[in-house]
Parts: C-alpha cells; structure tokens; sequence
C-alpha cells in the first residue's frame, strides 16, 4: 500500500511543487502480447519500411494510416539518411505527428548501424538519432509514451519484425530511451497460434522470489518449462512456487566451488538440456570502499560473476545448453553508472555486460547472450529503503515511477524467445529511463 507520503506527492500538492507526475503504464494483462492499433510509418522510405509495411499489415489487429485520427505508434524510418542536412526530415515530419500520439504511445526510430554507412555525414547523421531518440524519451515520458531507437545492419530483414513488435507491444512499457542494435541470424519463425516459449526448457537462478520469482512465471506463461535455483534457506518458497508452476526447484548455493559440477550433474541425471538459462541470482554488500572487507568483497563477485563464468564454461563444455539457446545476464543500472557504496556490486555487475559482448562474437551453437539491466524496481529490497531515497528513487526517470519484477521478465522473456536471434551483445536496460547514466 502507497504511504502518505507517496499520496501527498502524487496529489495536486505535489503537483504544486513541482514533483513529477507519473502517467499510470499500459501493461500485459492476459490479453495478446501483440501490439494492437492505429500505427503510422514515415520517415524516408526503405527496404525496411517497405517490410515492416507488408509485414505489419498481415495482422489484423494493426491499422496502418496516414489519416489525421489519433496514433498509438510511429515508426520512423531514418536508414536511409544519406547526410545531416536531411535530419531536417525529423522536424518537418515528428512535429506534426507526434501531438497525435496517445498517452502510452509509442516512437520506434530506425537507424543504419554506423559500420555500414558510406561517408563521415552519413556517420554523423546515425549518429545524431541516438541524440535525438534519448533526448524526445525525455519529453514523451510524462505521457507515459516511449521511444527507443534500433539501429540495422544492411542484411538485416526477417530479424527486424520481432524486435519492433516487442518495443510496440505493452511489453516494452518500462523500456524507453534506448539503442538496440539488430543483427543478421537466422530467424526461427513463432507461430502466433501457439505460445513464444512452446516446448522450452529454462533454468532461473534466484527464483524463489522478487525478479527471479517474475521471471519464472513469465516463462511459465509463455510456454517454458522452469527449473528454479535458489539456496537452501529458501526452500520453501522455490518449492511453493515451482508446483505452483508445474516446474523442478533446484536448491543450490552457487557460491560455492563445485556448484557448476553439481548442477550439471543433476541435469544429466534428470536428462534435461536447457533452451534458456537466466542467470538472475545476485547479492549486495555494501559498505564505502575503504571500509570494506575482503570477504564483502570477494562473496558479492564470486555470487554474481564468477558462479556466472563457471556454470557457463561448463554447461557449454558438455553441451548441455542446447543449439541456438539463450543466456541471459541480469546486469544493473549501477553496474553502468556506478554507486557510492558498492564498488564491489557495480564491478561485479559492469564484468558481467563485458563478459556477455565476447561471449556473444564466439558464435557457439548459435546461442546468444544478452544482459538485461534494471533501474529501480519495485522489490522488497527496495520495500525497505529510507522512504524520501525511495520517493526519489522511483521518479528520477523519465517515466517518472518505479518499475515492476514483471516489467524486467517481460524483457527476459522476449529475448529468451526463439525469433530474438538478431539480438546478441545487447544490454538492455530497463529503467524507464533512468536519469542516473542516461
């Protein structure tokens, strides 16, 4: 339940004072996960535009337009930006357009990926939409409004669809302000008929409850079949949940040294080869640098990124993640920004988004690595902070409200699903925004 004080900042007193006003977030509520709606695409035109045109106007639940009737998304197509003089195309066309937006509309901005433009202008005009993709983030917040920009490489095609139709979905509601690059993979096509995560196998560690626990269920959802990880001490609810999902609890510590070996073993006794492994558990110690014990030190990066390291060596060792899987990394918005006080957490954090970019250029069985990283979400972690910190916490991002466990599984699960092959390398955060390390 909110306190008084997050209703007094929320009423016409704190709207008085200044204090940014949050615009309650559409998010998946059973309903398709598909993005439903009026949708304009302008820009200048593309072989991109013209697919996502064909291919958008397959569903029937989209209606393209070029009509003067309100909007739920643009899509701006800027591929083809051959020089910074035609930036001038995102005045002349936005301006109009964007006041047609609704409130929890959506802005997908295209881009070339800079290693493949022709020319320094061109360079520079890719360039510029990164500035201007974060910056009208910024403006279309309060609106409860989105935009993101993916930039494409020149072979890029079927890969595209799936990643637009995510950052147009409700799924991507908390996810705004940011750069995905989109790659050439081969794409496994998912029938809408039938759930995205149909026959998947996952293993979450830090399941038994906040984000873990979300993502379990997410999966779950979407047609996984989950293996929760926890400690021991948290056995009964991982077990709780893991019946309730139709899932296995694993109970394991993998701090300690042969935790990879254990694991694997138990997979093979169980006859189990994972489709999607979330590496989600993680541990805080903080303390100012100078005070801090080796101990501190040492157990939060042996938690969070070297059981990481030793399990994936492993399990890809004896093939036990199989072709074309999925791994993905919960990183953190301070292991980007950093933060006083948690010097070994934001390192730890920091390595893991470095160890996913070279894991990812290795090309192993087709298996790609992703990081999420979220800002403030709404967990019991963040329950039991000082309440002003948490007050200021929640709005200092563009969205201008915290995030939820499910906001952070809904981003797992689309780059868990078996079309996201064009992303691989990526850090994701999402954060609304966060205004710390924009």
């Amino acid at each position: 339940m909110a306190s008084w004080i997050t209703a007094l900042l929320d009423s016409a007193v704190g709207r008085w004072c200044g204090v940014p006003q949050a615009t309650l977030l559409q998010r998946p509520d059973g309903e398709t996960q598909y993005f439903t709606g009026s949708l304009l695409l302008c820009g200048k035109a593309s072989e991109y535009s013209v697919l996502l045109r064909q291919q958008l106007s397959d569903l029937a639940a989209v209606s393209l337009e070029d009509k003067a009737q309100p909007l739920q998304a643009l899509i701006f197509d800027a591929t083809q930006l051959q020089s910074t003089s035609e930036l001038d195309m995102l005045w002349q066309q936005l301006t109009p357009l964007l006041p047609r937006l609704t409130k929890n509309g959506r802005l997908i901005v295209l881009a070339r990926a800079i290693d493949d433009v022709s020319s320094a202008d061109a360079a520079a005009a890719a360039a510029a939409l990164s500035g201007f993709t974060r910056s009208i983030a910024k403006e279309l917040g309060r609106f409860g409004t989105t935009a993101n920009l993916l930039t494409v490489h020149t072979d890029v095609r079927q890969e595209l669809l799936p990643v637009v139709e995510f950052f147009l979905s409700r799924a991507s509601a908390y996810v705004t302000g940011q750069v995905l690059p989109v790659s050439t993979a081969p794409v496994t096509v998912v029938n809408r008929q039938q759930q995205p995560l149909q026959g998947k196998t996952a293993l979450v560690t830090g399941a038994a409850r906040g984000i873990g626990a979300a993502i379990a269920k997410t999966l779950t959802e979407q047609g996984a079949t989950v293996i929760g990880l926890d400690i021991p001490q948290a056995a009964q609810a991982l077990t709780d949940l893991m019946q309730q999902l139709a899932g296995k609890a694993l109970l394991l510590d993998i701090s300690q040294t042969q935790s990879a070996e254990t694991l694997s073993d138990w997979l093979t006794q169980q006859g189990i080869q994972l489709d999607i492994l979330v590496h989600n558990a993680g541990i805080t110690r903080d303390k100012l640098f100078h005070r801090m014990t080796e101990v501190q030190w040492t157990q939060t990066l042996d938690i969070n990124l070297r059981a990481v390291q030793r399990i994936n060596t492993l399990l890809l060792e004896r093939n036990q993640i199989q072709h074309n899987g999925r791994v993905l990394l919960l990183s953190s918005m301070n292991g980007l920004a950093g933060q006083k006080g948690q010097t070994n957490y934001a390192s730890s954090k920091a390595a893991l988004i470095g160890y996913c970019q070279f894991m990812a250029k290795q090309s192993v069985k087709g298996i790609t690595f992703n990081a999420i990283a979220p800002g403030f979400i709404e967990t019991q972690m963040t329950a039991a902070m000082p309440v002003m910190v948490k007050e200021v916490g929640r709005r200092m991002n563009s969205l201008h409200q915290a995030g939820l466990p499910d906001d952070v599984a809904l981003a797992v699960a689309f780059f868990a699903r078996p079309d996201a092959s064009g992303l691989n390398g990526s850090v994701l955060r999402v954060c609304g925004q966060c205004f710390i390390g924009a």
